[in-house]
């Protein structure tokens, strides 16, 4: 079987698709700051290899993951300007008689 991959571009993604990459880059950021703090080591995926790092080989990966984080942020912001809040209630609309 060959796998067939597509490069994906901005146009693609909703606001819960950033959501979601945000949930996933804070958990690895998270990952990373647990192996530093006891002492473990930290596995990626790196030139189709798999890597250990030590707690002091973290940093570019951990700002690398920071700066994603920004990106990822600001384009939320600029989704969340342009969508009319459909999903808040209505509080001032009447309630129907009974």
């Amino acid at each position: 079987m060959k796998m067939h991959f597509e490069e994906w571009d901005d146009s693609l993604l909703d606001l819960e698709d950033y959501q979601v990459e945000r949930a996933l880059t804070n958990a690895a950021l998270d990952a990373i700051r647990r192996a530093r703090r006891f002492g473990t080591k930290y596995v990626i995926w790196e030139d189709e290899h798999v890597k250990s790092l030590g707690p002091d080989e973290t940093g570019p990966h951990e700002q690398r993951l920071l700066e994603n984080v920004e990106r990822i942020n600001r384009k939320i912001a600029e989704l969340q300007a342009q969508q009319p809040n459909a999903l808040e209630l209505n509080e001032s609309a009447e309630k129907p008689k009974k």
